[in-house]
């Protein structure tokens, strides 16, 4: 009786043990970016402040994907008693270019914006980083 009762809890256990089939998608590479362009152009008594620059967003994958950036600068001012730095980032959103990238292609995002960048003209504007963080991939 003992005998039949393991036999019947082995069979029991390897039947509830299903092999799973089911297959993980493969990981996805990381999107590259490449800062293509950046000019600041400080202002003066004629012209106003002018911050440009252009970067490159490369999808390696052979799939579409989705997803977001954020573009930080840094901005320096000499204020006479020392310098001051203000770090600030560029955020994108479900509606901004680069959202969707191609499988195996590039999205290329530009920024030119005049006049007022900040409360007080920086004295230079240093990028720091561009990041983009994959959302999900697209079937």
């Amino acid at each position: 009786m003992k005998k039949l009762a393991f036999i019947l809890f082995v069979s029991m256990g390897i039947i509830s043990c299903s092999s799973d089939d089911t297959e993980t998608p493969a990981q996805l590479s990381d999107v590259t970016a490449e800062l293509l362009s950046f000019t600041y152009t400080p202002q003066t008594m004629t012209t106003p402040e002018r911050l440009q620059y252009e970067v490159r967003f490369t999808n390696p994958n052979d799939t579409q994907i989705r997803g977001f950036y954020s573009i930080t600068t840094n901005a320096i001012t000499n204020t006479g008693s020392g310098v001051e730095q203000l770090e600030s980032s560029l955020l994108s959103t479900s509606n901004s270019p680069c959202y969707e990238i191609e499988a195996n292609s590039s999205c290329t995002f530009s920024f030119d914006e005049e006049g007022n960048l900040q409360v007080s003209a920086p004295d230079s504007i240093e990028f720091v980083s561009a990041v983009y963080q994959i959302e999900t991939a697209v079937e």
